[in-house]
């Protein structure tokens, strides 16, 4: 990994900015690195994928939890991308979340959106490079425990955190995912899932996973009911095999980890949240219940 740039945010406390470039793809990162209030003890390490949205919550929860004594020594990472990027940050995730490529969700999802969206399915290769290029640097820079990290997303990001979980080589304790997109191909993962937890290995691993109790099928058949005139919009859900029902979806995975050997897992259904405001309704339950365990 390269690092291309640093400097200190002006906006977010005890929060450093890189731009970096991996060195396995052609690719610029906005990483921003926020330090605890005190690094006294082990150091943990939080990476949340869609920097761009949370980095500013994550760092302003990370310090009211740490003020209160709930969660010590959280070096939070956020990955986004830099504005200037090609492509927007709401279209870039597409590629570098997703694990399998979708040609035709991809094409629907960019008539919606009237955005020129990436190819999917480039997961494995965003996940080489947190774990073999960034986790390293960080590990080296701040003296994040090795053993002491957690792994969070929202929606595709959801998604990627869990599909890391079933196939990424044991690198995170802890994962938190919001809102999980786990409609991708379903039952992709709820496959992958049945077939992790067949596994005997006990891990002391911990997951957290909520959805927004409008995320239900028949709530967001009701929220889309506006876009349903359009032909882009019927395509996108012919596609995309009808409404998700991202509930449903958490309860039947938090269902199936549950099985696995040494787990703590959790699933919650928060009250009156959609599937935009869901991920900050989680953030304060999701890291006080994975960190304190």
């Amino acid at each position: 990994m390269k690092i291309l740039r640093r400097e200190v945010s002006n906006t977010l406390a005890r929060t450093d900015i890189w731009t970096v470039k991996p060195d396995s793809y052609d690719q610029k990162y906005l990483i921003f690195v926020t330090r605890p209030l005190s690094a006294n003890g082990v150091l943990h390490g939080t990476i949340l994928t869609d920097g761009n949205q949370v980095a500013g919550t994550a760092m302003q929860l990370a310090s009211y939890l740490e003020m209160g004594d709930l969660i010590q020594g959280n070096v939070i990472i956020s990955i986004g991308y830099p504005l200037d990027n090609a492509l927007p940050a709401i279209v870039a995730r597409n590629q570098d979340l997703t694990p399998t490529a979708w040609p035709a969700w991809d094409a629907s999802y960019s008539k919606i959106l009237q955005l020129p969206c990436p190819p999917s399915g480039r997961c494995d290769a965003f996940r080489s490079f947190i774990i073999d290029e960034l986790k390293p640097e960080l590990v080296a820079e701040f003296g994040i425990h090795p053993d002491e990290w957690m792994l969070g997303g929202h929606s595709l990001g959801g998604l990627f955190a869990i599909h890391t979980l079933l196939t990424g080589r044991a690198s995170f304790k802890r994962y938190f995912a919001v809102g999980s997109s786990f409609w991708w191909h379903k039952p992709l993962m709820l496959n992958l899932a049945e077939h992790f937890s067949g596994s005997t290995q006990v891990r002391e691993i911990s997951v957290y996973l909520a959805a927004g109790e409008l995320e239900s099928g028949a709530n967001t058949q009701k929220e889309w009911k506006k876009y349903m005139r359009s032909p882009d919009w019927q395509e996108y859900i012919r596609i995309m095999g009808g409404y998700p029902d991202i509930v449903k979806d958490t309860q039947d995975m938090a269902a199936i980890l549950a099985r696995c050997p040494g787990y703590r897992v959790k699933a919650e259904t928060l009250a009156n949240e959609t599937h935009g405001t869901a991920l900050f309704a989680a953030m304060s339950q999701g890291f006080r219940w994975l960190y304190q365990g």
